[in-house]
Formats: structure tokens, C-alpha cells, sequence
């Protein structure tokens, strides 16, 4: 890797999780207890294949939760880094990044994991550039998801709500205030009011539909290449970066169809891992 990727990675590695467990982790039986801090051991030793055994392990018990996810990231980018790197790492690395930004609401996590995935994405656009394959890795979402994503839904509830009484106490002063100068201000804060109804509705629907509708995963091989409806690759065909962010459309089996960007295409399953969701 470039001198900058390797002290990135080196700088995430340093951040080990466990210092996190306490304030982000829910509650956990024994035995999952203890592969957690079977994993945290070996990543403080430098021993990330028994990392990532002890924290897949973990997470094929069912838990769901930031640490132990950001945790499996740092593993499988300790073990790029290290050199002893399998096929895959560098995506397995950025799906648990991108579930722990998505699971957690530690600020601190967050942080490092989003710094953590942008040098697993650097990475994996270096080798693309010397492959001569696009380096776009993370095309962006879409404008509605992204207005959506800067409040939570909760408050864009809120926000609608208020929206909603100044809405009808604009209007019913217009309607019925005696003075031209007091029906004018009911008017003006109707006016306001009402566009700033629309978009909390809007956004709120639309943070509704993403928490319990859209499905997403990661791309954990070097190069998913898309198919025909019979699995069989499409000649000329982008293949879309390991590490990338994809909504999963549908699930046809061995294959699904998937959308990246403005990019629609069917890829292999095994090419994706989802990621999880919080409880709805």
C-alpha cells in the first residue's frame, strides 16, 4: 500500500475498539462476551486471522452491533496490511466500517470508522488505477437520500409537526385577525410554514422507507462482473469495486440485481454481504 494508506490503516488499527464496548455495545450473553474479547485480544496482539475468526463467529451468532463490527473492519484491514492478505479483505474491511457507521450513534466511532473506510476506498482505487479500471469506488447516494440522512427521522417528525401548528396558526390568523397588519404576518408564516410542512413530510417518508425498506450491501471480491439474466458475464461490462456500497434491488438465488449509482446490474451473490440493520 502507499506510505499514507499504511498509516491510516495503522492509525485505525491503533484505535482498537475496546475502550468503545462499554458505551456503544448492547447487551450480550457470556459466550458472545467472550468472543469478543477473543477478538479484541488477538487484534491488540497483531493476530488478525484469530480476529476474524472469533469476530465472525460473533457475528454468525446474530449479533448485531457497532463495536463488534468495526472491530471485524479492523481485523481484515490488519490482515491487508500485514501482507497476508485473501481475496476479499480489503471489502470485508469496508462492509464492517460501513455497518458500524450505520449501527452506531457514538459520534467518536463514527468518525473512525468513516475515516478508516476512506482508506480502505483509497486503497482499492489505487489498484484499479494501475489495473486501468475506474476509481470511482462510492459514487454518492441519491439527493433525496442524502437531504434525508442530515436529520434523523425523529426529527424530521418533529420538525413536521411544528411545521404543521404555525401552518394552521398562520392560517386561522389571516382568516380571522381584525388588523390588515396582524393578517399579513399570519400569511407570511402560513407561506413559510407550508413549504417547510412539505419537505418534513417528504424527508420523513423517505428516512421511513430507507430504515425499513432498502436493503444494502457491500462488495467483498476484487471485481464483481456484471451478468445477463443467465449468469453469463456481459462482455465490456464495468465490474463495481470491492468495497462498494450497492442497494440490493432483488435476490434472484446465485445472482442479485443491484444498483450503484446510476448503475443497474445483476452481479453474483456471493460477490455481496449485506449489511445489518438495527431493530425497526
Amino acid at each position: 500500500m502507499k506510505q499514507r494508506v499504511r498509516v491510516a490503516l495503522l492509525t485505525v488499527v491503533a484505535s482498537l475498539a475496546a475502550a468503545n464496548f462499554g458505551n456503544d455495545a448492547h447487551a450480550i450473553d457470556d459466550d458472545a462476551s467472550a468472543l469478543f474479547a477473543q477478538g479484541s485480544a488477538a487484534l491488540a496482539d497483531g493476530r488478525p486471522a484469530d480476529a476474524i475468526a472469533a469476530l465472525e463467529a460473533l457475528a454468525d451468532r446474530g449479533v448485531v452491533d457497532p463495536v463488534a463490527s468495526y472491530d471485524r473492519g479492523l481485523a481484515y484491514a490488519m490482515r491487508a496490511r500485514i501482507g497476508t492478505e485473501l481475496p476479499g479483505d480489503l471489502g470485508r474491511a469496508a462492509h464492517g466500517f460501513e455497518e458500524a457507521r450505520e449501527l452506531s450513534r457514538d459520534a467518536a466511532l463514527i468518525e473512525d470508522a468513516s475515516r478508516a473506510l476512506a482508506a480502505i476506498h483509497s486503497e482499492v482505487a489505487r489498484r484499479r488505477m494501475r489495473e486501468g479500471e475506474p476509481v470511482e469506488v462510492d459514487p454518492g447516494r441519491s439527493l433525496a437520500h442524502a437531504v434525508a440522512k442530515l436529520l434523523s427521522e425523529d426529527t424530521w417528525s418533529v420538525l413536521g409537526i411544528l411545521a404543521s401548528v404555525a401552518l394552521a396558526v398562520g392560517l386561522f390568523i389571516r382568516a380571522f385577525a381584525s388588523e390588515r397588519r396582524i393578517r399579513i404576518s399570519g400569511g407570511v408564516a402560513a407561506g413559510v410554514a407550508a413549504p417547510i410542512l412539505v419537505v418534513a413530510v417528504s424527508m420523513t417518508l423517505a428516512a421511513r422507507h430507507d430504515r425499513t425498506r432498502v436493503r444494502e450491501a457491500v462488495v467483498v471480491v476484487g471485481n464483481a462482473r456484471p451478468t445477463d439474466e443467465r449468469g453469463i458475464t456481459i462482455p465490456g461490462g464495468t465490474p463495481l469495486p470491492e468495497g462498494a456500497r450497492v442497494e440490493l434491488v432483488e435476490t434472484e438465488g446465485a445472482r442479485s440485481r443491484v444498483r450503484y449509482g446510476t448503475i443497474e446490474a445483476r452481479i453474483p451473490s456471493g460477490a455481496l454481504r449485506e449489511l445489518a440493520r438495527a431493530d425497526l
